[in-house]
C-alpha cells in the first residue's frame, strides 16, 4: 500500500493517461507472478539463511530462458541445453533433497524464481507496447490490493518507531526498484540483464554475515557457483549467437 502511494504521488501529472493499458489482463497476471514470487521468497527468509534463499533464487535466469524457448518460440541448441541442466543441478546441490537436512521451505526460492521467470517474460513482452510508468502503476497497485486482502490475518503492529520507519523507508527502495528493472528490461533482452542479477547473490551474502552473522554452508558455495557459472555460460551463447546473426 505505501509503494502504491509512493507510486500515485510521482505518477499524479499523468495518471489519466497512465492507467490505460493496452493489456491490462497480462498486466494483472505479471503482478499477481511477481507479487507471488515476492510472498514466497519472504516466507523462506523465515526459515533459511539469506545467502542459501538468494543462492536458489539465482535460477532466475535460467527458467527465463526455459519458458522463452516454451513460449517465445526461441531456439535452443544442445550447449544451452546444457547449461540449463547444469544450473538446475547447481540448484539441486543447494536443496539437497536426498539428504537428511532436507526442508520443504527450500522449495520457496524456487517457487519464487519461477513466478520472477513469468514476471520478466511478460515484463519483456509488455515493454514494447507499454510505458515503464503504466506497468509500475499496475505493479504497485496489484500488490496494494493483494496485501490489503491478506492483512487482517498476518498485520502485527510495529514494536518500535525504528521498524515503522524500516517499514516507511521500505515501499521508497522497492518503487524505485521496481521501476529501474521494468525500465531495463524495456530497454534490452532480459538474458543480458543475467549477469547484474548474480550481483544480487554476492549483496545477500555480504548482508546475511554482516546483520545475521549467517555463514554459508559448502554445499550452497558450491551450488551457487555451478548455477552462476552455468548461467553466465547460458547468457554468453546467446550474446554470440546474436551477433552472428
Amino acid at each position: 500500500m505505501f509503494e502504491f502511494l509512493f507510486v500515485l504521488v510521482i505518477l499524479a501529472p499523468q495518471l489519466a493517461d497512465t492507467w490505460r493499458s493496452r493489456h491490462p489482463y497480462l498486466q494483472f497476471f505479471r503482478s499477481a507472478a511477481l507479487f507471488s514470487a515476492t510472498c514466497m521468497f519472504f516466507v523462506s527468509l523465515k526459515y533459511l539463511q539469506q545467502g542459501m534463499a538468494m543462492a536458489i533464487f539465482q535460477v532466475g535466469p535460467l527458467i527465463i530462458t526455459l519458458l522463452a524457448v516454451l513460449f517465445l518460440r526461441e531456439q535452443i541448441g544442445p550447449r544451452r541445453l546444457f547449461s540449463l541442466v547444469g544450473g538446475f543441478l547447481g540448484a539441486l546441490i543447494i536443496i539437497q533433497p536426498l539428504g537428511a537436512s532436507f526442508s520443504l521451505y527450500s522449495l520457496l526460492p524456487l517457487g519464487a524464481a519461477t513466478g520472477f521467470a513469468i514476471f520478466a517474460i511478460l515484463t519483456r513482452f509488455l515493454g514494447s507496447s507499454e510505458s515503464a510508468d503504466t506497468t509500475l502503476l499496475y505493479t504497485a497497485g496489484f500488490g496494494a490490493l493483494a496485501s490489503t486482502a491478506i492483512l487482517p490475518f498476518v498485520f502485527v503492529l510495529p514494536g518500535s518507531l525504528k521498524e515503522a520507519g524500516l517499514m516507511l523507508f521500505l515501499p521508497v527502495v522497492a518503487g524505485a526498484g521496481h521501476y529501474t528493472l521494468i525500465k531495463a528490461m524495456s530497454l534490452t533482452e532480459a538474458s543480458d540483464l543475467a549477469p547484474m542479477n548474480y550481483l544480487t547473490l554476492v549483496s545477500a551474502l555480504l548482508w546475511g554475515f554482516l546483520f545475521f552473522a549467517e555463514i554459508p554452508a559448502a554445499s550452497t558455495l558450491a551450488g551457487a557457483a555451478v548455477i552462476i557459472l552455468s548461467g553466465l555460460y547460458l547468457w554468453r551463447r546467446a550474446r554470440q549467437e546474436r551477433q552472428s546473426g
